[in-house]
């Protein structure tokens, strides 16, 4: 009894093909290379999916079918069971909403996926949205413009940034890192700022200062790191292995 290679299967001996998965027994074909490289390409071919034949676009758009589907799905689910129940729109106004955003966002990532500042201003906008009408109907507080939006801009900013920094840099490494902690750090200065504003009317700062300092000497570290000891070689010899 001889073993396929490919899947362990028993066969005969005389047998020139796997009886489980086809695979052609390479005893029996060693002369023939063309005829085992496309048997190898079949067998690739065959371990793709169709998800995974699909391109870029074609991906996105199953995303965005999917997403959909189950968002309106949602939606009506939620707007019936309401209106059977209360008789009218009460608690579904929220998950209605905020599937609506979703939905929106969704459609941005599945169409405009490669404008990066369009895709980051206009989900901004719907996500604005999103927290003034939250805003609205839990009773009209005013945390949505005061402390909301400013929120959300200061972290849509961060990560415009930080996309542009990941896209200028050459090299990438340890500095990607550096420059996450950097953006981090003044993010949590905004998150201060903001919050202090909202709650006391004057800009101060406290904690955000403490968590600066410390990333700054952290990115510090990883960029000279990064940008002094580029070879592999350097690398090892700085940590001593």
């Amino acid at each position: 009894m001889i073993r396929c290679s490919y899947c362990g299967v028993e066969l005969e001996e005389n047998a020139n093909f796997c009886s489980l998965c086809g695979e052609p027994l390479w005893n029996h074909h060693r002369d023939n290379l063309a005829y085992i490289k496309s048997r190898k390409q079949e067998q690739e071919q065959k371990l793709l999916t169709d998800y995974q034949k699909l391109t870029g676009f074609q991906k996105r758009m199953v995303f965005w079918k999917i997403s959909g589907f189950i968002l309106i799905s949602g939606i009506i689910i939620t707007l019936i069971i309401d209106l059977v129940g209360n008789q009218g729109i009460t608690w579904s106004k929220y998950p209605i909403t905020v599937n609506l955003v979703i939905l929106i966002i969704a459609t941005l990532i599945a169409f405009w996926c490669r404008k990066i500042l369009l895709l980051l201003l206009l989900s901004f906008l719907a996500t604005s949205v999103l927290l003034v009408l939250l805003d609205i109907y839990a009773g009209n507080a005013g945390w949505g413009m005061k402390l909301g939006i400013p929120l959300l801009l200061a972290g849509y900013i961060g990560v415009y940034v930080f996309i542009e920094m990941i896209k200028t840099s050459r090299q990438k490494g340890l500095n990607i890192i550096a420059y996450s902690l950097i953006i981090s750090g003044l993010l949590c200065i905004c998150i201060d700022g903001i919050l202090s504003l909202y709650s006391g009317s004057s800009l101060h700062f406290t904690w955000s200062l403490i968590v600066m300092v410390s990333v700054a000497i952290i990115s510090t570290i990883l960029l000279y790191i990064h940008y002094r000891l580029k070879k592999i070689t350097d690398l090892k010899r700085f940590f001593h292995i």
